[in-house]
């Protein structure tokens, strides 16, 4: 009686001591292939259009900085200009604003680093009736200009 043995195919050709993937590689392998994938598209918005998102944040940042302000200088009592730097007072509280390198910060009674404001190249207080105007020039040499009046009245001594 001869042993019955399956042919192999032509096109198949098997090696001793060759294994195959197991269920565990390929799950490995196929969810670094996803977290890859999932970064590319993210990649390539950063790439493409990074400088108008920049901008766009840089409008908002603007909007949010000139919102508090306002809403500061019109519960003051007191309003301040002094070496370019606004001083406040707000409810018994010394509330300063001022340019610290290329930002500028908020502190209160002289104390935290509150940042309102980045990529500051200049800033010009100026004392103005009932309040404040604001220049701000930023690294792209854009400016904006701002002003700030209380509904307080406020006398000439302490604007100055």
């Amino acid at each position: 009686m001869r042993g019955y043995r399956k042919k192999q195919p032509r096109f198949v050709k098997t090696y001793k001591g060759e294994t195959g993937f197991i269920l565990a590689e390929m799950l490995v392998a196929l969810s670094l292939f996803l977290i890859i994938c999932a970064f590319f598209p993210l990649t390539i918005k950063l790439i493409t259009d990074g400088s108008e998102v920049s901008h766009s944040l840089r409008s908002l940042e603007w909007d949010v900085f000139i919102h508090q302000l306002k809403k500061e200088v019109r519960l003051a009592t007191s309003v301040r200009v002094s070496e370019q730097k606004l001083n406040l007072t707000v409810e018994g509280e010394n509330v300063q604003y001022e340019k610290y390198e290329n930002k500028i910060r908020r502190r209160v009674n002289g104390a935290g680093h509150e940042v309102c404001l980045q990529e500051v190249e200049k800033v010009e207080f100026e004392a103005i009736e009932s309040g404040v105007r604001i220049l701000v020039t930023d690294t792209s040499l854009d400016k904006r200009i701002a002003a700030a009046r209380s509904f307080l009245s406020l006398n000439e001594a302490e604007l100055k």
